[in-house]
């Protein structure tokens, strides 16, 4: 089990190299500086305002009339330096925030968009569930919390040192007697404040201790309900037709169900912190009166002295006390920052995997010749079970071939390894030269133009419009030819057949060498398989074909 400080090390590896990345550390060090810069003018203002409550509450006492009316023209400077301060503290904050979370999404979506590291992730469930919601949730968490609590945590840090010196002045020196014997403490409103702040912050810790893991807990449950509703919106069409509402019902039942027994172990958590976090909050504005009261009561300081020290006491105590402020939202990033570095570990843990130098994965060699060679492939499921002991195969360039077996004899994962997403096993595949497309069983439309869907993932200026309308005659698409331009959720307005049709009309717009099939045509009947496939049966006699059938 990863200790507090192991997994905030972990999540500094991740996230903190920002400050140190080519393109970024510029701007993330002015950024940075901007907020300790800003940090401590807030904290001078603060010190000014202290020093007003002084000489305006002794003007009070004294009845000073020219002097009140001077202190608050002095109040209105002080307002209005605080409110272009704060504004502009504000601003670099959420800049640096947007700044680096943009950085830790693009590096984390790099390594999991990469390779088919998003596919073989997906196989490891137990590994790491909605990678998506990590990414899109608790990246902005860690980096808007991490953020905040370090303006904070500095803010805090300048501010005790400024009141201390400035309560350790006001206090003055505490007689206290003990028998016969008198005592004086020195700087005692200093004790003072940093003994109340040290009791709340152990009592906090005590009590709010478990809310991190249970905002893990309630995070990984809200991210579970999600999935099932992405899921009943992506699947829309097969629950209709099999009237599975009522299945469906009762799996969000039954995720809700889980996301309340964590929000309620998460709620008792917070409630008792709640008890305690108001209690202290009641005795904020009383606690600093009391303290100073018998240096004015003994006529050592008159009222502004009074409100001078009890600001300065109020000052050093909610410096101290940062962890009872922040405590639940500490809890809520810590969370968020376990789940990020646990997404990042996985994907270390695949990609040693995967690029091991010492066996244990399919090799995946580009060959300079004209043949897909296959040598002494075994191919296994993650866990280590096996799925082909061994194939040797080699297909040259303008063959037609099928790979024929039963379900779950490991067709489709032969075409995976060629591809290079299917890592698990051993031997070898050394590719050919040329350009190959990979035909899946449910083809994928990125949002955008029909053109951008058909070009997928080339660049538009790759193929002409001209080709791919040509493309679409030839699949039975005639009415698609002229909306090449139209922006639409092509995967949800075109019906499977029509999908796997534009597939094909995809593959013979783009060309390539070598094409992988696999099972491509399972939404068209036989005349549709036999018009969408007729194309490929007229291009150049060195394109090979590879699909798979019983």
């Amino acid at each position: 089990m990863d200790t507090p400080h192991s997994s905030l090390r972990a999540f500094a590896a991740v996230a903190c190299g920002y400050w140190t990345a080519p393109g970024y550390k510029s701007a993330a060090w002015a950024m940075t500086a901007g907020m300790v810069v800003f940090g401590a003018i807030n904290v001078g203002i603060a010190l000014w305002l202290n020093i007003w409550n002084r000489d305006f509450f002794n003007a009070l006492e004294q009845k000073d009339t020219a002097q009140l009316v001077r202190q608050l023209y002095v109040l209105a400077a002080i307002v209005v330096s605080a409110g272009v301060a704060v504004a502009i503290h504000l601003h670099i904050r959420r800049r640096l925030q947007f700044a680096w979370r943009t950085w830790l999404t693009t590096v984390t979506t790099a390594r999991w968009l990469n390779s088919g590291r998003q596919y073989q992730l997906g196989l490891l469930a137990e590994e790491c569930d909605n990678p998506d919601g990590r990414i899109a949730e608790d990246i902005r968490v860690s980096c808007e919390l991490a953020v905040e609590f370090a303006q904070s945590i500095l803010q805090c840090v300048l501010q005790l040192v400024t009141f201390l010196g400035v309560l350790w002045v006001l206090s003055g020196d505490l007689p206290v007697r003990i028998g016969d014997t008198e005592i004086s403490v020195p700087g005692y409103m200093v004790w003072a404040a940093v003994l109340y702040a040290l009791f709340g912050s152990i009592l906090t810790y005590a009590l709010g201790r478990g809310l991190i893991e249970a905002g893990n807990v309630r995070q990984g449950r809200e991210a579970d309900m999600r999935s099932v509703l992405i899921r009943a919106r992506e699947n829309a069409e097969g629950i209709a037709l099999m009237r599975g509402e009522p299945d469906e019902r009762q799996r969000l039942k039954e995720s809700v169900a889980n996301l309340r027994t964590a929000w309620n172990a998460q709620t008792r958590g917070q409630g008792s912190l709640a008890l305690l976090t108001s209690a202290l909050a009641y005795l904020a504005p009383v606690v600093p009166l009391v303290v100073a009261l018998p240096r004015y009561l003994a006529g050592d300081i008159q009222l502004g002295g009074l409100m001078q020290t009890a600001q300065a006491f109020s000052s050093v105590q909610w410096a101290l006390s940062w962890l009872i402020d922040n405590f639940p939202r500490f809890a809520d990033w810590r969370a968020s920052t376990d789940r990020v570095v646990h997404l990042h570990m996985a994907l270390s843990d695949l990609e040693e995997t995967v690029e091991a130098p010492d066996g244990g994965r399919i090799e995946l060699t580009p060959g300079e010749g004209d043949k897909l060679v296959l040598r002494e492939v075994g191919l296994s499921r993650p866990d280590g079970e096996t799925l082909v002991a061994e194939a040797e195969v080699e297909i040259a360039r303008g063959e037609r071939v099928l790979i024929r077996g039963q379900s779950g004899s490991g067709k489709s994962t032969i075409m995976r390894a060629v591809a290079g997403v299917w890592p698990w096993g051993s031997g070898s595949v050394e590719l050919p030269k040329g350009d190959i497309v990979f035909m899946p069983q449910k083809p994928y439309f990125p949002l955008g133009t029909l053109r951008e869907a058909m070009l997928y993932p080339k660049d538009p200026g790759d193929v002409s419009d001209d080709d791919l309308r040509e493309a679409l005659h030839e699949v039975g698409l005639d009415h698609l030819r002229g909306r090449l331009d139209d922006i639409e959720r092509w995967d949800h307005i075109l019906s499977r057949g029509e999908q796997q049709r534009v597939a094909f009309a995809r593959t013979l717009g783009q060309k390539p060498h070598w094409i992988f099939m696999h099972g491509a045509t399972p939404a068209l009947d036989w005349a549709g398989q036999a018009n969408a496939k007729r194309p490929l049966a007229g291009t150049p006699p060195d394109r090979a074909r590879v699909h798979d059938g019983p």
